[in-house]
């Protein structure tokens, strides 16, 4: 009896483990589509992201339709009138328009909003994952 309690808090426990696993898949990084669309949203986000000239690194998070979902780390180029600063976020790219979630409380709502539900788990619970 005590055996078959010990295999069934097992069971439980595997069920368990594997259920909380993200069934999202992230892009492969070393596919060329997946450059290719890294180095443009490298090119387009520091000018939507910071305020003053800098650079960012990108790590693609997924697409869909005319959709981009990246973590952008954006560091602005310090000179003698600007000083150093940047930003690391999750954004949505669509055209022209770039989207990040709001701060402080209504953070994990609009990442819920902004990002399909597989990647949004992923954003709020994995951010270390996604970061470039």
């Amino acid at each position: 009896m005590l055996r078959r309690y010990v295999v069934g808090i097992g069971v439980m426990i595997g069920v368990m483990s594997g259920c909380s696993e993200s069934s999202y898949q992230l892009p492969d990084r070393n596919t060329p589509a997946v450059q290719a669309e890294e180095k443009r949203l490298a090119a387009h986000l520091p000018d939507k992201l910071l305020w003053a000239p800098g650079t960012c690194k990108v790590r693609l998070l997924g697409k869909a339709d005319s959709s981009s979902f990246a973590w952008a780390a954006c560091e602005i180029t310090p000179t003698a009138d600007v000083s150093s600063g940047g930003v690391s976020m999750p954004v949505r790219v669509d055209g022209d328009q770039v989207r990040k979630p709001v701060d402080g409380a209504g953070y994990a709502d609009s990442v819920k909003h902004l990002f399909p539900h597989g990647l949004a788990d992923i954003v709020l619970h994995e951010p270390d994952r996604l970061r470039p």
